[in-house]
Protein backbone atom coordinates (compact mmCIF):
# COMPACT_ATOMS: atom_id res chain seq x y z
CA UNK A 1 0.00 0.00 0.00
CA UNK A 2 2.98 2.17 0.17
CA UNK A 3 3.77 2.11 -3.29
CA UNK A 4 -0.17 3.31 -3.76
CA UNK A 5 -0.17 6.09 -0.91
CA UNK A 6 3.30 7.19 -2.79
CA UNK A 7 1.86 7.34 -6.61
CA UNK A 8 -1.43 8.99 -5.12
CA UNK A 9 0.36 11.37 -3.56
CA UNK A 10 2.19 12.28 -6.75
CA UNK A 11 -0.66 12.63 -8.63
CA UNK A 12 -3.06 14.73 -6.34
CA UNK A 13 0.03 17.05 -5.75
CA UNK A 14 0.40 17.72 -9.19
CA UNK A 15 -3.12 18.29 -9.27
CA UNK A 16 -3.36 20.63 -6.92
CA UNK A 17 -0.38 22.98 -8.22
CA UNK A 18 -2.03 22.89 -11.56
CA UNK A 19 -5.14 24.11 -10.57
CA UNK A 20 -4.35 27.18 -8.45
CA UNK A 21 -2.95 28.62 -11.82
CA UNK A 22 -4.92 31.51 -12.58
CA UNK A 23 -7.30 31.15 -15.16
CA UNK A 24 -8.74 33.30 -17.54
CA UNK A 25 -12.12 33.51 -19.59
CA UNK A 26 -13.63 34.50 -22.91
CA UNK A 27 -16.52 36.73 -22.31
CA UNK A 28 -20.00 35.41 -22.58
CA UNK A 29 -22.21 35.56 -25.23
CA UNK A 30 -24.21 39.30 -26.19
CA UNK A 31 -28.03 38.36 -25.43
CA UNK A 32 -28.62 40.83 -28.32
CA UNK A 33 -26.59 39.25 -30.99
CA UNK A 34 -27.00 35.40 -29.17
CA UNK A 35 -24.52 32.85 -29.09
CA UNK A 36 -21.40 32.65 -30.79
CA UNK A 37 -21.23 29.84 -32.03
CA UNK A 38 -17.68 29.74 -33.45
CA UNK A 39 -16.18 30.46 -30.46
CA UNK A 40 -17.90 27.59 -29.13
CA UNK A 41 -16.56 25.51 -31.87
CA UNK A 42 -13.21 26.71 -31.01
CA UNK A 43 -13.89 25.91 -27.05
CA UNK A 44 -14.62 22.43 -28.40
CA UNK A 45 -11.12 22.03 -30.62
CA UNK A 46 -9.21 23.70 -27.73
CA UNK A 47 -10.56 21.10 -25.13
CA UNK A 48 -9.73 18.19 -27.22
CA UNK A 49 -6.45 19.23 -27.90
CA UNK A 50 -5.79 20.10 -24.00
CA UNK A 51 -7.06 16.49 -23.50
CA UNK A 52 -6.29 14.44 -26.82
CA UNK A 53 -9.75 13.79 -27.29
CA UNK A 54 -9.72 11.82 -30.96
CA UNK A 55 -13.55 13.13 -31.99
CA UNK A 56 -16.14 15.22 -30.89
CA UNK A 57 -20.11 15.11 -31.96
CA UNK A 58 -21.98 18.48 -31.12
CA UNK A 59 -25.69 19.48 -31.41
CA UNK A 60 -27.28 22.67 -29.78
CA UNK A 61 -31.26 23.05 -30.16
CA UNK A 62 -33.29 25.66 -29.63
CA UNK A 63 -37.03 26.14 -29.54
CA UNK A 64 -38.30 23.63 -32.22
CA UNK A 65 -35.05 23.30 -33.91
CA UNK A 66 -31.11 22.39 -34.39
CA UNK A 67 -29.54 25.73 -34.08
CA UNK A 68 -25.80 24.42 -34.75
CA UNK A 69 -23.98 21.18 -34.90
CA UNK A 70 -20.62 19.83 -36.13
CA UNK A 71 -18.67 17.20 -35.56
CA UNK A 72 -14.41 17.45 -34.74
CA UNK A 73 -11.67 15.20 -35.41
CA UNK A 74 -11.40 11.53 -36.33
CA UNK A 75 -13.77 8.63 -36.05
CA UNK A 76 -10.98 6.31 -34.62
CA UNK A 77 -11.02 4.80 -38.21
CA UNK A 78 -9.01 7.65 -40.61
CA UNK A 79 -13.01 9.08 -41.12
CA UNK A 80 -14.03 12.76 -39.80
CA UNK A 81 -16.67 12.46 -37.66
CA UNK A 82 -20.09 14.15 -38.09
CA UNK A 83 -23.00 15.06 -36.89
CA UNK A 84 -24.49 11.83 -37.92
CA UNK A 85 -21.96 9.49 -36.73
CA UNK A 86 -22.82 7.29 -33.90
CA UNK A 87 -21.44 7.05 -30.78
CA UNK A 88 -22.30 4.68 -27.78
CA UNK A 89 -24.34 6.69 -25.14
CA UNK A 90 -23.68 5.16 -22.18
CA UNK A 91 -25.99 5.80 -19.46
CA UNK A 92 -27.54 8.64 -21.31
CA UNK A 93 -29.82 5.69 -22.40
CA UNK A 94 -31.49 5.41 -18.93
CA UNK A 95 -33.70 8.70 -20.60
CA UNK A 96 -34.69 6.91 -22.89
CA UNK A 97 -35.71 3.57 -21.22
CA UNK A 98 -37.44 6.26 -18.70
CA UNK A 99 -39.58 7.75 -21.64
CA UNK A 100 -40.44 4.09 -22.94
CA UNK A 101 -42.02 3.54 -19.16
CA UNK A 102 -43.75 6.72 -18.88
CA UNK A 103 -45.18 6.24 -22.52
CA UNK A 104 -46.79 2.95 -20.77
CA UNK A 105 -47.79 4.74 -18.10
CA UNK A 106 -50.21 7.24 -20.21
CA UNK A 107 -51.19 4.15 -22.21
CA UNK A 108 -52.59 2.65 -18.91
CA UNK A 109 -50.57 -0.60 -19.43
CA UNK A 110 -48.07 0.58 -16.65
CA UNK A 111 -49.16 1.66 -12.81
CA UNK A 112 -45.86 3.52 -11.31
CA UNK A 113 -46.67 3.01 -8.00
CA UNK A 114 -47.13 -0.54 -8.39
CA UNK A 115 -45.22 -3.48 -7.06
CA UNK A 116 -42.44 -4.56 -9.55
CA UNK A 117 -43.86 -8.24 -9.28
CA UNK A 118 -46.82 -7.57 -10.72
CA UNK A 119 -45.20 -6.93 -13.90
CA UNK A 120 -42.16 -9.37 -13.19
CA UNK A 121 -43.94 -11.78 -11.14
CA UNK A 122 -40.12 -13.74 -11.05
CA UNK A 123 -39.09 -10.64 -9.30
CA UNK A 124 -36.68 -10.95 -6.29
CA UNK A 125 -34.12 -9.55 -4.01
CA UNK A 126 -32.89 -11.38 -0.91
CA UNK A 127 -35.10 -10.04 1.35
CA UNK A 128 -38.55 -11.22 -0.18
CA UNK A 129 -40.39 -9.04 1.93
CA UNK A 130 -38.59 -6.01 0.64
CA UNK A 131 -39.47 -7.58 -2.60
CA UNK A 132 -43.02 -6.55 -2.84
CA UNK A 133 -42.65 -3.94 -1.39
CA UNK A 134 -40.14 -2.01 -4.76
CA UNK A 135 -42.47 -0.36 -7.52
CA UNK A 136 -42.31 0.79 -10.59
CA UNK A 137 -41.26 4.45 -9.44
CA UNK A 138 -38.80 3.46 -7.29
CA UNK A 139 -36.63 1.89 -9.80
CA UNK A 140 -36.94 5.11 -11.97
CA UNK A 141 -35.59 7.02 -9.22
CA UNK A 142 -32.71 4.60 -8.13
CA UNK A 143 -34.80 4.18 -4.34
CA UNK A 144 -35.14 0.58 -4.76
CA UNK A 145 -32.33 -0.04 -2.01
CA UNK A 146 -29.85 -1.71 -4.61
CA UNK A 147 -26.43 -0.54 -4.18
CA UNK A 148 -24.36 1.20 -6.67
CA UNK A 149 -22.11 -1.92 -7.08
CA UNK A 150 -24.71 -4.78 -7.60
CA UNK A 151 -23.19 -7.23 -9.45
CA UNK A 152 -24.57 -8.49 -12.44
CA UNK A 153 -25.73 -12.15 -13.98
CA UNK A 154 -22.57 -14.36 -14.93
CA UNK A 155 -24.60 -16.69 -17.67
CA UNK A 156 -23.26 -16.28 -20.92
CA UNK A 157 -24.23 -15.01 -23.22
CA UNK A 158 -26.48 -12.69 -20.43
CA UNK A 159 -30.06 -11.20 -21.10
CA UNK A 160 -31.59 -8.06 -19.59
CA UNK A 161 -33.96 -10.73 -18.12
CA UNK A 162 -31.11 -12.96 -16.76
CA UNK A 163 -29.64 -9.36 -14.73
CA UNK A 164 -32.62 -9.00 -13.16
CA UNK A 165 -32.83 -12.60 -12.13
CA UNK A 166 -29.62 -12.13 -10.54
CA UNK A 167 -30.96 -9.76 -8.05
CA UNK A 168 -32.75 -12.19 -6.39
CA UNK A 169 -28.97 -13.12 -4.47
CA UNK A 170 -28.41 -9.45 -3.97
CA UNK A 171 -29.13 -7.57 -0.16
CA UNK A 172 -30.73 -4.51 -0.60
CA UNK A 173 -28.12 -1.39 1.09
CA UNK A 174 -31.65 0.82 1.83
CA UNK A 175 -34.95 0.28 2.51
CA UNK A 176 -36.72 0.62 -0.49
CA UNK A 177 -38.31 4.38 -0.91
CA UNK A 178 -35.73 5.92 1.43
CA UNK A 179 -32.62 6.72 -0.13
CA UNK A 180 -31.15 7.39 -3.82
CA UNK A 181 -28.73 5.55 -4.17
CA UNK A 182 -27.53 5.04 -8.22
CA UNK A 183 -27.30 2.06 -9.19
CA UNK A 184 -28.08 0.75 -12.92
CA UNK A 185 -29.11 -2.08 -12.46
CA UNK A 186 -32.48 -0.22 -11.61
CA UNK A 187 -32.89 0.33 -15.57
CA UNK A 188 -32.20 -3.27 -16.31
CA UNK A 189 -35.61 -3.72 -14.00
CA UNK A 190 -37.34 -1.48 -16.00
CA UNK A 191 -36.05 -2.55 -19.28
CA UNK A 192 -37.23 -5.66 -18.55
CA UNK A 193 -41.12 -4.38 -17.73
CA UNK A 194 -41.22 -3.00 -21.09
CA UNK A 195 -40.99 -6.52 -22.60
CA UNK A 196 -43.01 -8.36 -20.35
CA UNK A 197 -45.73 -5.62 -21.12
CA UNK A 198 -45.15 -5.03 -24.49
CA UNK A 199 -44.29 -8.80 -25.66
CA UNK A 200 -41.98 -6.77 -27.29
CA UNK A 201 -38.03 -6.93 -27.26
CA UNK A 202 -36.60 -3.89 -25.52
CA UNK A 203 -34.14 -2.96 -28.51
CA UNK A 204 -37.56 -3.31 -31.12
CA UNK A 205 -39.51 -0.87 -28.52
CA UNK A 206 -37.05 1.68 -28.71
CA UNK A 207 -36.74 1.47 -32.53
CA UNK A 208 -40.85 1.40 -33.07
CA UNK A 209 -41.52 4.27 -30.58
CA UNK A 210 -38.83 6.29 -30.05
CA UNK A 211 -36.29 6.16 -32.45
CA UNK A 212 -39.12 5.97 -35.30
CA UNK A 213 -41.13 8.97 -34.20
CA UNK A 214 -38.05 11.23 -33.83
CA UNK A 215 -36.23 10.13 -37.56
CA UNK A 216 -32.93 8.74 -35.10
CA UNK A 217 -31.99 7.67 -38.41
CA UNK A 218 -28.06 7.00 -36.92
CA UNK A 219 -29.45 5.33 -34.02
CA UNK A 220 -28.79 1.74 -33.21
CA UNK A 221 -29.95 -1.16 -31.71
CA UNK A 222 -26.75 -3.43 -32.35
CA UNK A 223 -23.16 -2.05 -32.86
CA UNK A 224 -23.00 -4.39 -36.18
CA UNK A 225 -25.55 -2.34 -37.99
CA UNK A 226 -24.15 1.03 -36.12
CA UNK A 227 -20.53 0.20 -37.49
CA UNK A 228 -21.80 -0.82 -41.09
CA UNK A 229 -23.43 3.15 -40.68
CA UNK A 230 -20.44 4.78 -39.58
CA UNK A 231 -20.46 4.23 -35.92
CA UNK A 232 -17.27 6.06 -34.73
CA UNK A 233 -14.51 3.74 -32.60
CA UNK A 234 -14.24 4.18 -29.13
CA UNK A 235 -10.53 5.03 -27.52
CA UNK A 236 -9.04 4.05 -24.04
CA UNK A 237 -6.41 6.24 -22.66
CA UNK A 238 -3.19 4.29 -21.96
CA UNK A 239 -0.99 7.24 -20.01
CA UNK A 240 -2.86 9.74 -21.01
CA UNK A 241 -2.65 8.61 -25.26
CA UNK A 242 -6.08 7.15 -26.68
CA UNK A 243 -6.13 4.15 -28.33
CA UNK A 244 -8.82 3.12 -30.53
CA UNK A 245 -11.02 -0.22 -29.48
CA UNK A 246 -13.84 -1.83 -30.65
CA UNK A 247 -15.55 -3.28 -27.45
CA UNK A 248 -17.59 -6.04 -26.52
CA UNK A 249 -21.02 -4.51 -27.15
CA UNK A 250 -23.05 -4.82 -24.16
CA UNK A 251 -26.70 -5.77 -25.46
CA UNK A 252 -27.73 -7.48 -22.52
CA UNK A 253 -27.19 -3.97 -20.57
CA UNK A 254 -29.05 -1.80 -23.39
CA UNK A 255 -31.81 -0.30 -21.44
CA UNK A 256 -28.94 1.01 -18.78
CA UNK A 257 -25.77 1.93 -21.04
CA UNK A 258 -25.68 0.72 -24.40
CA UNK A 259 -28.05 2.39 -26.75
CA UNK A 260 -26.20 4.08 -29.54
CA UNK A 261 -26.85 7.27 -31.53
CA UNK A 262 -25.47 10.43 -33.04
CA UNK A 263 -25.15 14.77 -32.20
CA UNK A 264 -28.09 15.13 -34.34
CA UNK A 265 -30.02 12.70 -33.37
CA UNK A 266 -29.63 13.37 -29.93
CA UNK A 267 -31.08 16.70 -30.80
CA UNK A 268 -34.03 15.57 -32.01
CA UNK A 269 -34.50 14.20 -28.90
CA UNK A 270 -33.75 17.05 -27.05
CA UNK A 271 -36.48 19.12 -28.76
CA UNK A 272 -39.13 16.68 -27.85
CA UNK A 273 -37.90 16.70 -24.03
CA UNK A 274 -38.60 20.64 -24.69
CA UNK A 275 -41.51 20.68 -26.66
CA UNK A 276 -43.45 19.15 -24.57
CA UNK A 277 -43.62 15.54 -25.44
CA UNK A 278 -43.34 16.76 -29.05
CA UNK A 279 -41.38 16.48 -32.34
CA UNK A 280 -42.13 17.24 -36.02
CA UNK A 281 -46.35 16.31 -35.78
CA UNK A 282 -45.19 13.28 -33.45
CA UNK A 283 -46.57 13.22 -29.70
CA UNK A 284 -44.64 10.87 -28.00
CA UNK A 285 -45.63 11.81 -24.49
CA UNK A 286 -48.22 14.48 -22.80
CA UNK A 287 -46.72 17.34 -21.34
CA UNK A 288 -47.79 16.10 -18.24
CA UNK A 289 -46.07 13.63 -18.66
CA UNK A 290 -42.64 14.66 -19.85
CA UNK A 291 -43.02 17.22 -16.88
CA UNK A 292 -42.76 14.31 -14.18
CA UNK A 293 -39.99 13.02 -16.14
CA UNK A 294 -38.29 16.07 -15.73
CA UNK A 295 -38.88 16.55 -11.94
CA UNK A 296 -37.09 15.60 -8.76
CA UNK A 297 -38.53 12.73 -7.22
CA UNK A 298 -35.55 11.78 -5.00
CA UNK A 299 -32.72 13.43 -3.32
CA UNK A 300 -29.55 12.97 -4.43
CA UNK A 301 -25.65 14.61 -3.35
CA UNK A 302 -26.09 18.54 -5.16
CA UNK A 303 -29.29 17.80 -7.28
CA UNK A 304 -32.14 15.72 -8.01
CA UNK A 305 -32.87 12.59 -9.64
CA UNK A 306 -36.31 12.35 -12.20
CA UNK A 307 -36.89 10.18 -14.20
CA UNK A 308 -33.84 9.14 -16.58
CA UNK A 309 -32.60 12.76 -15.56
CA UNK A 310 -30.72 14.66 -13.06
CA UNK A 311 -32.11 18.15 -11.87
CA UNK A 312 -29.82 21.07 -11.22
CA UNK A 313 -28.16 24.18 -11.96
CA UNK A 314 -26.09 24.86 -14.44
CA UNK A 315 -25.23 28.37 -15.32
CA UNK A 316 -27.14 29.59 -12.42
CA UNK A 317 -30.25 28.74 -14.12
CA UNK A 318 -32.59 25.39 -13.48
CA UNK A 319 -31.03 22.60 -16.12
CA UNK A 320 -31.93 18.96 -16.52
CA UNK A 321 -29.33 16.73 -17.64
CA UNK A 322 -27.49 13.39 -17.50
CA UNK A 323 -23.86 11.95 -18.55
CA UNK A 324 -23.31 8.35 -20.07
CA UNK A 325 -20.36 6.84 -20.24
CA UNK A 326 -18.90 3.26 -20.90
CA UNK A 327 -14.62 2.24 -21.30
CA UNK A 328 -14.36 3.81 -24.23
CA UNK A 329 -16.67 6.74 -24.81
CA UNK A 330 -18.04 9.42 -23.11
CA UNK A 331 -21.12 11.91 -23.60
CA UNK A 332 -23.85 14.27 -22.02
CA UNK A 333 -27.25 16.05 -22.73
CA UNK A 334 -28.26 18.82 -21.13
CA UNK A 335 -31.68 20.73 -21.33
CA UNK A 336 -32.29 24.52 -20.00
CA UNK A 337 -36.05 24.39 -19.96
CA UNK A 338 -36.62 27.84 -19.36
CA UNK A 339 -34.37 29.44 -22.06
CA UNK A 340 -35.48 26.39 -24.15
CA UNK A 341 -31.98 25.45 -25.01
CA UNK A 342 -30.44 21.82 -25.68
CA UNK A 343 -26.99 20.60 -26.14
CA UNK A 344 -25.42 17.32 -26.56
CA UNK A 345 -22.09 16.86 -26.53
CA UNK A 346 -20.44 13.37 -27.62
CA UNK A 347 -17.06 11.65 -27.24
CA UNK A 348 -15.24 8.78 -28.70
CA UNK A 349 -12.98 8.54 -25.83
CA UNK A 350 -13.31 7.68 -22.07
CA UNK A 351 -11.54 7.84 -18.89
CA UNK A 352 -11.50 6.06 -15.48
CA UNK A 353 -11.37 10.06 -14.05
CA UNK A 354 -14.99 10.46 -14.24
CA UNK A 355 -13.77 13.67 -12.26
CA UNK A 356 -12.11 14.66 -15.07
CA UNK A 357 -14.62 13.91 -18.00
CA UNK A 358 -14.42 15.94 -20.75
CA UNK A 359 -17.50 15.27 -22.84
CA UNK A 360 -19.31 16.07 -19.76
CA UNK A 361 -17.19 19.60 -18.67
CA UNK A 362 -17.89 20.43 -22.39
CA UNK A 363 -21.52 20.14 -22.55
CA UNK A 364 -21.70 22.06 -19.05
CA UNK A 365 -20.07 24.83 -19.97
CA UNK A 366 -21.31 25.29 -23.85
CA UNK A 367 -25.25 24.69 -21.56
CA UNK A 368 -23.45 27.72 -19.15
CA UNK A 369 -22.67 29.60 -21.83
CA UNK A 370 -26.21 29.55 -23.85
CA UNK A 371 -27.47 30.92 -20.29
CA UNK A 372 -25.05 33.80 -20.28
CA UNK A 373 -22.00 32.92 -18.49
CA UNK A 374 -18.38 33.42 -20.04
CA UNK A 375 -16.74 30.17 -21.90
CA UNK A 376 -13.99 29.18 -19.89
CA UNK A 377 -10.76 27.98 -20.92
CA UNK A 378 -9.23 24.80 -22.13
CA UNK A 379 -9.05 22.50 -19.19
CA UNK A 380 -6.10 19.73 -19.22
CA UNK A 381 -6.89 18.39 -15.93
CA UNK A 382 -6.96 15.22 -17.23
CA UNK A 383 -3.56 15.25 -18.95
CA UNK A 384 -2.14 16.60 -16.04
CA UNK A 385 -3.56 13.94 -14.03
CA UNK A 386 -2.21 11.19 -16.27
CA UNK A 387 1.04 13.09 -17.11
CA UNK A 388 1.51 13.25 -12.94
CA UNK A 389 0.46 9.21 -13.28
CA UNK A 390 3.09 8.60 -15.74
CA UNK A 391 5.98 9.96 -14.06
CA UNK A 392 4.87 8.28 -10.52
CA UNK A 393 4.58 4.95 -12.65
CA UNK A 394 7.81 5.25 -14.04
CA UNK A 395 9.47 6.52 -10.74
CA UNK A 396 7.98 3.47 -8.92
CA UNK A 397 9.14 1.27 -11.37
CA UNK A 398 12.73 2.32 -11.52
CA UNK A 399 12.58 1.66 -7.44
CA UNK A 400 11.51 -1.83 -8.38
CA UNK A 401 13.85 -2.46 -11.01
CA UNK A 402 16.80 -1.00 -8.64
CA UNK A 403 16.02 -3.60 -5.77
CA UNK A 404 16.28 -6.42 -8.64
CA UNK A 405 19.52 -4.79 -9.64
CA UNK A 406 20.40 -4.94 -6.16
CA UNK A 407 19.67 -8.42 -5.44
CA UNK A 408 23.00 -9.84 -5.39
CA UNK A 409 24.37 -7.06 -2.50
CA UNK A 410 21.80 -8.17 -0.65
CA UNK A 411 22.17 -11.84 -0.80
CA UNK A 412 25.88 -11.21 0.04
CA UNK A 413 25.09 -9.31 3.13
CA UNK A 414 22.57 -11.73 4.01
CA UNK A 415 24.95 -13.62 6.63
CA UNK A 416 25.42 -10.51 8.73
CA UNK A 417 21.79 -9.28 9.37
CA UNK A 418 19.94 -10.86 12.17
CA UNK A 419 17.44 -13.57 11.66
CA UNK A 420 14.56 -11.48 12.94
CA UNK A 421 15.43 -8.28 10.74
CA UNK A 422 15.08 -10.11 7.64
CA UNK A 423 12.13 -11.98 8.90
CA UNK A 424 10.24 -8.26 9.32
CA UNK A 425 11.61 -7.49 5.97
CA UNK A 426 10.45 -10.76 3.48
CA UNK A 427 6.99 -10.24 6.04
CA UNK A 428 6.68 -6.92 4.02
CA UNK A 429 7.91 -7.80 0.78
CA UNK A 430 5.30 -10.34 0.98
CA UNK A 431 2.77 -7.78 1.99
CA UNK A 432 3.14 -4.86 -0.14
CA UNK A 433 1.95 -6.68 -3.13
CA UNK A 434 -0.61 -8.50 -1.20
CA UNK A 435 -2.23 -4.91 -0.12
CA UNK A 436 -2.31 -3.44 -3.66
CA UNK A 437 -4.45 -6.77 -4.73
CA UNK A 438 -6.58 -6.18 -2.07
CA UNK A 439 -6.82 -2.83 -1.64
CA UNK A 440 -6.58 -1.15 -5.31
CA UNK A 441 -9.97 -3.13 -6.08
CA UNK A 442 -11.64 -0.79 -2.80
CA UNK A 443 -9.69 2.61 -3.44
CA UNK A 444 -10.66 2.60 -7.06
CA UNK A 445 -14.20 1.16 -6.20
CA UNK A 446 -13.41 -1.49 -9.02
CA UNK A 447 -13.19 -5.13 -9.26
CA UNK A 448 -9.61 -6.02 -10.86
CA UNK A 449 -11.72 -7.35 -13.98
CA UNK A 450 -13.23 -3.83 -14.39
CA UNK A 451 -10.28 -2.24 -13.77
CA UNK A 452 -7.96 -3.78 -16.24
CA UNK A 453 -11.37 -3.36 -18.65
CA UNK A 454 -11.62 0.75 -17.84
CA UNK A 455 -7.95 1.48 -17.21
CA UNK A 456 -6.07 -1.46 -18.59
CA UNK A 457 -2.70 0.99 -18.77
CA UNK A 458 -2.78 1.11 -14.89
CA UNK A 459 -3.89 -2.08 -14.37
CA UNK A 460 -1.29 -3.98 -16.36
CA UNK A 461 1.21 -2.03 -14.78
CA UNK A 462 0.07 -2.61 -11.83
CA UNK A 463 0.10 -6.62 -11.94
CA UNK A 464 3.42 -6.30 -12.85
CA UNK A 465 4.13 -4.26 -9.93
CA UNK A 466 2.41 -7.00 -8.19
CA UNK A 467 4.67 -9.87 -9.72
CA UNK A 468 7.92 -7.85 -9.80
CA UNK A 469 7.39 -7.17 -5.66
CA UNK A 470 6.23 -11.08 -5.04
CA UNK A 471 9.41 -12.47 -7.26
CA UNK A 472 11.69 -10.42 -5.38
CA UNK A 473 9.74 -11.77 -2.28
CA UNK A 474 9.99 -15.03 -3.21
CA UNK A 475 13.96 -15.17 -4.37
CA UNK A 476 14.92 -13.44 -0.81
CA UNK A 477 12.95 -15.81 1.19
CA UNK A 478 14.92 -18.85 -1.24
CA UNK A 479 17.91 -17.08 -0.32
CA UNK A 480 17.48 -17.11 3.38
CA UNK A 481 15.87 -19.97 3.90
CA UNK A 482 19.28 -21.64 2.00
CA UNK A 483 21.42 -19.89 4.38
CA UNK A 484 19.36 -21.27 7.26
CA UNK A 485 19.58 -24.96 6.33
CA UNK A 486 23.03 -24.78 4.88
Amino acid sequence: MLMLKKLLGVIMATHVLWVALPRLATAGPDPASGPDFAAIDAYVEAEMRANRVPGVGLAIVHGRQIVHMRGFGEDGAGQPVTPQTSFILGSMSKAFTALAVMQLAEQGRIDLDAPVQRYLPWFRVADAGASGRITVRHALHHTTGLATRTPHASEDPPSIAAHVRALAEVALVHEPGAVHEYASPNYLVLGAIVEQVTGLSYADYIERHIFGPLAMQRSFTAQETAMQHGMARGHRYWFGFPRPIVGTYEADRMPTAALIGSAEDLGHFLIMQLNGGQYDGHALLSPDGLARMHSPGAKGEGFGYGMGWRISEIGGVPAVHHGGAVSHFRGKMVLLPGAGWGVAVLTNVSSVVPAQSTAHRMADSIAANLAGEPLPPADPSLTRIYLALTLAVAALTWMQIRDLLRLKQWRQTLVQRPRRAVITELAREFLIPLALVVGLPRLLELTWTEALHWMPDIGAWMVLAIALGWSVALYKTVCFYRLRSG
